[in-house]
C-alpha cells in the first residue's frame, strides 16, 4: 500500500541560463511543507513543447536528499517562438519498485505571478468561462520530432505538398500536439473575398482574447468548436506585469475549409462537454 499521501508541489521555477552555444535551463522546484517521511521519493523532469505532451529528461530520477534542481542541456533555444514547458513528478519506491506519482503543474521561463498578476487572470478565466468567451481547442504546433516521411525533402529543407495528412503540412509527423480546452473571446471579423489563380478565395480573420495560459505561438491552431471554424495564429502581443504574462491577444487567420487542416480530429466527446457549458450558461439569467 502506498504510504505517502497529499504530496504537493509549488509551481516549479524554470531559468533561462545561456542560449547561446551551450543552451542551459536550470529547474528547481520545493515540495509544500509536510511532517511525512520523504525519503522514498525520487524526481524525474519533463519538458514538452505543449503541456498536453511531455517527454521525461530523467531516467534514473533525482534522489530527494539531493539538490532539487536540474540543468536541461538539450533544448533548442534559438528558435524565438519555441516554447518548452516542463514538469516535475515525485516517484515513491517501495523496495525499489514504484507505487504513486505526484506531478506539478506545467511551467515555463515565462515567471510566476504575483498576487495582483493572479487576480488578474483569474478575473479574466472567470469572465471568459463564465460570460462572454465561446469554447475553443488549441493545437500546439510542433517543432521538434521527427520530420515527415511524406512530403519533408532534405535537401531543400522544406515540404512539397501541403495536403499531407502525416504532418498536416507542418513538416513534423503528427502536426500538431494533442488539443488543450479554452475558452476565449473572438472579436468580430470582416470578411472579404479574392480571386487567386485557382479561383475565389475567402479570407478571413480575426482578433482573440485570451489569458496566459499555453503560450500562443505563430502557426499554432485554434479551433472555434460551435462554429467548428479552424483559425491559425499570426502574431502575439502578451501584455504583461512585471516581465511576466498576464493576457494574450492574438491575430489569427481562417483556414480555408479545403486545406489539410480540416482533417485533424476534434475529441467529440470533450467537444459536446464544452458546448453544453455554453448552452447551460446562456440560459442563465443575468440579472
Amino acid at each position: 500500500m502506498p504510504g505517502l499521501r497529499n504530496i504537493r508541489f509549488k509551481v516549479p521555477s524554470v531559468v533561462v541560463l545561456s542560449i547561446e552555444h551551450f543552451p542551459r535551463i536550470l529547474v528547481s522546484w520545493e515540495l509544500e511543507p509536510t511532517a511525512q517521511n520523504l525519503g522514498c521519493l525520487k524526481f524525474f523532469v519533463d519538458r514538452g513543447e505543449s503541456p498536453s505532451e511531455f517527454q521525461e529528461l530523467t531516467k534514473e530520477g533525482i534522489p530527494y536528499s539531493s539538490p532539487h534542481e536540474f540543468i536541461d542541456e538539450t533544448p533548442i533555444t534559438q528558435d524565438l517562438n519555441k516554447v518548452y514547458y516542463y514538469r516535475v513528478r515525485a516517484v515513491e519506491f517501495v523496495n525499489g519498485t514504484p507505487v504513486q506519482t505526484f506531478a506539478s503543474e506545467a511551467s515555463t521561463w515565462d515567471g510566476n505571478l504575483d498576487l495582483v498578476g493572479l487576480y488578474i487572470v483569474e478575473e479574466h478565466l472567470f469572465a471568459l468561462r463564465h460570460v462572454y468567451g465561446v469554447p475553443a481547442m488549441i493545437f500546439k504546433k510542433r517543432r521538434d520530432g521527427a520530420y515527415c516521411t511524406e512530403c519533408w525533402d532534405d535537401v531543400l529543407k522544406r515540404i512539397t505538398k501541403s495536403s499531407c495528412r502525416t504532418c498536416y503540412g507542418t513538416g513534423r509527423v503528427g502536426g500538431y500536439y494533442p488539443p488543450i480546452d479554452a475558452w476565449m473571446h473572438f472579436e468580430p471579423d470582416p470578411h472579404s473575398e479574392g480571386v487567386a489563380e485557382w479561383g475565389r478565395r475567402q479570407a478571413s480573420q480575426t482578433d482573440i482574447q485570451f489569458t496566459n495560459y499555453p503560450l500562443l505561438s505563430p502557426d499554432d491552431l485554434i479551433v472555434e468548436l460551435k462554429l467548428n471554424r479552424f483559425w491559425k495564429v499570426v502574431n502575439v502581443r502578451a501584455p504583461e506585469k512585471n516581465r511576466t504574462t498576464i493576457l494574450q491577444m492574438a491575430r489569427l487567420d481562417a483556414v480555408n475549409p479545403s486545406d489539410i487542416e480540416y482533417k485533424i480530429q476534434i475529441p467529440e466527446e470533450r467537444r459536446l462537454l464544452m458546448l453544453k457549458e455554453e448552452d447551460e450558461r446562456e440560459e442563465e439569467r443575468e440579472f
